[in-house]
Parts: structure tokens; C-alpha cells; sequence
């Protein structure tokens, strides 16, 4: 029985009530999702349905990366596009090692400490093994007399060595602590890589989730105000078809560097993924959120733009967002489908604008 590739991809967007499980941003004009882009690449290249073949699908059809986009053309058109030039594709391009690195550092940092834990065992012992033996000759010391001046000896002798052996466990127990140090600073630089997307330099949809969900609880425990807007570049895949990939990459990089003016410490802009962005903002209400957003495709809209790169006219590049209140009766589920949702309306109203979303939408 041949598999309908598009009906499992599409049953992993949705649940048994057919609700979005996570948003994609439905285009109008009748043009379709991405997900149906993905499910064609891999039906016309007869590629199995893996996890590394829809990423590679994916960054093909929605991501950033030009290399990855010219090797996929070019082994496309030889007929060359199989499962194993795909796998060959996704360990080139997308198999970041940074779990690699982590596990790496992890397994160290474990090393280190039971290293540690044995030094001051061994030391703990060796502590015991010399007190045992010091009242042994302090016991010698009140039963002989004449014996004193070689048992004072012999106490000396142990103290000293308990003395080098402490010392040895205390320099041991602190180069570990630096070396601790060390694959700490190792292990947050690896996470930090894996959290932002490498085209942009802004946090990554991985890191975005993350944000929301710690900003959801401040808003369950405190009743901080939480406002998320998504952020679409308009027609951005005929920038693409008629300026080609990388003046493509530097229109994703501008906008992402205009939404960037936006970020502080309570609002937090992300890479969503493709061409959409998406910002929270904390301790702000509605209308403070659309004022700040409106402004800055204002900004950007009056912009005539040129490639610097090729000299060619880009002329006006617009984005439009949806904006959604968080109550507290939602859930992390329903606050991007309402941001979504708001998005998907402003597109269909003409672009270039911020709506906010209501309940009829």
C-alpha cells in the first residue's frame, strides 16, 4: 500500500478535532502551507519519511541556508536526489554536533567529579587511618615513660603526613573546581549555539518556545501581562524567485536587525522560522504592543531599498503581524493560534499592516 505522505504530514499539524496543534501561517490567493511544499519534495524525490528527510525538506523549502539550496538544485536536475545523497545532505548542512559537544562536556564534568569524590574518600580515610594512629601513641605515650621522646617522634611523623596528605586534597579538590569552571563556560556556550539561528543571530523557534514558557508562568503565579505578536515578510518568495537566495538571506537579516530594536529584557524577539518572526512582550498591554510593532514596519516600509551586493532596486520591503493578548483562560496552544490567526488576517486584508485579533476572526 503506497503512503499518502501528505495526509501523515498533515495529520502531525493537526489533532482529532482538527485543530492546528502548532500554527502555519496559510498564505492567501490560494497558495498552500509549507507543508504541502514539503510533502511534494519528498513524493517527487521519492524520499523516505524520516525525521532528516523532512528537516532537509524543510530548510529547502523554508530556511536560509543557500549552499544547502544550490546542492539540492543541482543534484535534483542530475536525478541524483536520493535517500542517500539526502542523508549525505542533512550530516553536511544541518547536523549541528552541538549534542555531541554537550554529551561530550557532560560526561567530563561527570569524570571530574567522581575523580573528585574519590580523592576526598581516599583523604577521608587516610585522615581516620592517621587519628587511629595518633591515639594509639598518645595511649603509648601515658603507658611507657621511658618510650616519650620516639612516640613524640612518631606523632610528629603522622601529623605531618595527615598535614601533606590534606594539602594534596585540597590543590587535588581545587584544580577539579577549575576545571568545572572551565566545561561550565564549555557547555553554556554549546547550548547558546544551539538556541539561535545562525542566519539572523536571533534566538531560534527551539529557545522561542522555551521564552514562552517560562514568561507563561510569571503569568500564572504574578498576573503579568503577556502580549505575542507574529511577524510575516510579505511576498517574500518573489524577493527569492527574482533576486535569488542570498539577497534573500539579506532581507531575513535586515528585518531581523528592524525587529531587533524591539528587544529588552521583557520583550524577546525570535526567529519563528522561514521568513516569520516571532516577539513576546512582557508587562506591556495591547495597544502599547501594536503602537511599537506598527512603528517599526513604518520604519521599514518607508525604505527604498537597494542589494548592495548586486545593485539591484528591492524597492519597498513590508511585513505584516498579528497581535494577541495572553488571558488568563489560555494556554500556550491558544495564544499562538490566536497570534496566528491574527497574522493570517492582516495578509488577507492586504499586507503591510498590524491587526490585532479579535474573537470573529
Amino acid at each position: 500500500m503506497k503512503l499518502d505522505i501528505k495526509n501523515i504530514l498533515d495529520s502531525y499539524f493537526r489533532d482529532n478535532d482538527g485543530d492546528d496543534t502548532c500554527p502555519v501561517c496559510i498564505e492567501d490567493n490560494g497558495e498552500r502551507p509549507p507543508l504541502y511544499a514539503i510533502a511534494s519534495f519528498i513524493r517527487q524525490h521519492n524520499l523516505t519519511l524520516s525525521s532528516s528527510n523532512l528537516e532537509l525538506a524543510w530548510e529547502y523549502i523554508c530556511g536560509g541556508n543557500t549552499s544547502l539550496k544550490n546542492e539540492i538544485v543541482g543534484l535534483s536536475s542530475a536525478g541524483r536526489l536520493d535517500n542517500a545523497a539526502a542523508q549525505e545532505l542533512h550530516d553536511k548542512h544541518l547536523r549541528s554536533d552541538i549534542g555531541v559537544q554537550i554529551d561530550k562536556i557532560l560526561m567530563e564534568a561527570i569524570q571530574h567529579i567522581r575523580a573528585t569524590t574519590q580523592t576526598i574518600d581516599d583523604g577521608n580515610k587516610n585522615a581516620i587511618e592517621c587519628e587511629n594512629n595518633m591515639i594509639e601513641q598518645a595511649d603509648s605515650i601515658r603507658a611507657r615513660s621511658g618510650d616519650v621522646d620516639i612516640a613524640i617522634q612518631k606523632l610528629l611523623d603522622l601529623s605531618k603526613l595527615m598535614v601533606e596528605s590534606t594539602r594534596e586534597n585540597r590543590e587535588q579538590i581545587t584544580e577539579t573546581n577549575k576545571k568545572l569552571a572551565s566545561l561550565q563556560t564549555e557547555l553554556e556556550q554549546a547550548r547558546n549555539e544551539a538556541d539561535f539561528d545562525q542566519l539572523t543571530k536571533l534566538p531560534n523557534r527551539r529557545k522561542f518556545e522555551r521564552t514562552l514558557d517560562e514568561v507563561l508562568e510569571k503569568l500564572i503565579e504574578d498576573g503579568q501581562p503577556l502580549v505575542l505578536a507574529f511577524i510575516d515578510i510579505d511576498h517574500f518568495k518573489k524577493i527569492n524567485d527574482a533576486f535569488g537566495h542570498e539577497c534573500g538571506d539579506r532581507v531575513l537579516k535586515l528585518v531581523a536587525d528592524e525587529l531587533s530594536s524591539l528587544t529588552n529584557s521583557k520583550c524577546h524577539t525570535s526567529r519563528y522560522g522561514g521568513e516569520e518572526f516571532a516577539v513576546i512582550f512582557e508587562d506591556h498591554n495591547i495597544e502599547e504592543v501594536c503602537k511599537l510593532v506598527d512603528a517599526c514596519r513604518e520604519g521599514l516600509a518607508r525604505r527604498e531599498l537597494v542589494d548592495l551586493e548586486s545593485g539591484n532596486a528591492l524597492g519597498k520591503v513590508t511585513f505584516s503581524a498579528g497581535v494577541a493578548q495572553c488571558l488568563d483562560s489560555d494556554t500556550k496552544r491558544s495564544i499562538l493560534r490566536k497570534a496566528d490567526l491574527a497574522l493570517y488576517e492582516a495578509k488577507s486584508r492586504g499586507r503591510n499592516n498590524v491587526l490585532t485579533y479579535a474573537n470573529d476572526l
